[in-house]
């Protein structure tokens, strides 16, 4: 397994920070106490002086299940002090964070990856997504309804974060702990099918996994194949929209309504990111549309579409609101 995951850091490049290799690269392991962080903590533990990098870890108690939680807390800071790993922990009250309409699962990443960000600044974090992660992301994206994005699964690199074991399967990573003779935690809530990636992991899977046993090497092969078919697509959409950019929010119609829909639809969520307009699947369609009819639309609170003159602006027109 450890000649896995080297290739996978290697393949990925992943030990690169900006463009710039560190010497020795500081990664920060994202350490639940689960089967698959401690697997990650001790495999980079054990490639430390190959790999030349300074390992630290990271533990977030979400504070969701009371005593089972803290115990979590106190398991990880025995092993990181056992392993002379520096380690640091936050304690967050999800529950309290969770806002309407989300889930408790949405409201405990966004905590953990908030928190990723700000110890993160001059380091790597690695998650300890596995094969059977991505395979569930996969499948779970799927049923949702999605575009090529979605079927590309978890990116084993995102920013400064890295997934060394996105392409090794849980039976390995079991297989792993028992031969290192490792104790990890198991979190009860992983066996509740009341959530959505547990009911795929516990019920679906298995079922698919009928009509085809490799069915996490099978979906590891595609995402790795539809990972290079979006990068091409994205970075033909960014040429464009380079072409079409005149200033500010303003943009040259004739290069954005002369695209072929694939790429068509990326510029438009890249230039909507760029004016800092959550690119949701209604407002890029509001948009292309918008090119062909002329005239204004409204896409958030204060931000405007507008087509005239041959160009698209993108303008903040302030709104008065009145409160009910």
């Amino acid at each position: 397994m450890l000649a896995n995951i080297k290739n996978v850091i290697k393949k990925y490049n992943m030990l690169s920070l900006s463009g710039k290799q560190c010497s020795p690269v500081r990664i920060i392991v994202a350490l639940s106490g689960g089967a698959d962080s401690v697997c990650l903590l001790l495999a980079l533990h054990e490639l430390r002086d190959e790999l030349n990098i300074e390992l630290q870890a990271c533990h977030v108690n979400h504070k969701l299940r009371g005593n089972s939680s803290d115990s979590d807390e106190r398991f990880v800071r025995e092993l990181c002090g056992r392993l002379g790993i520096e380690l640091h922990v936050r304690a967050i009250n999800v529950k309290a964070l969770q806002k309407k309409h989300r889930s408790l699962e949405e409201c405990a990443r966004e905590a953990r990856y908030s928190y990723f960000s700000e110890i993160g600044t001059k380091a790597i974090i690695a998650t300890a997504h596995t094969a059977g992660d991505n395979c569930e992301t996969v499948l779970f994206n799927l049923v949702r309804g999605t575009g090529l994005r979605g079927l590309c699964g978890i990116p084993p690199v995102r920013d400064n974060i890295i997934r060394p074991l996105i392409e090794t399967a849980r039976a390995e990573v079991l297989a792993f702990l028992e031969a290192e003779n490792a104790e990890y935690v198991t979190d009860e809530s992983n066996y509740s099918e009341e959530f959505t990636r547990n009911y795929l992991r516990l019920s679906v899977i298995p079922q698919l996994e009928k009509i085809n046993p490799s069915l996490t090497d099978g979906l590891t092969r595609m995402c790795s194949v539809l990972r290079h078919d979006e990068e091409y697509l994205r970075m033909t959409a960014l040429l464009a929209l380079e072409e079409a950019h005149v200033k500010g929010g303003v943009y040259k119609l004739s290069i954005l309504i002369n695209q072929l829909p694939a790429i068509q639809s990326r510029i438009i969520s890249l230039l909507l990111s760029q004016n800092n307009i959550s690119p949701s699947n209604l407002r890029i369609t509001s948009v292309i549309s918008l090119l062909k009819t002329g005239g204004k639309i409204n896409l958030a609170r204060d931000k405007f579409a507008i087509v005239r003159d041959n160009l698209l602006y993108i303008k903040i027109i302030p709104q008065n609101y009145r409160k009910n």
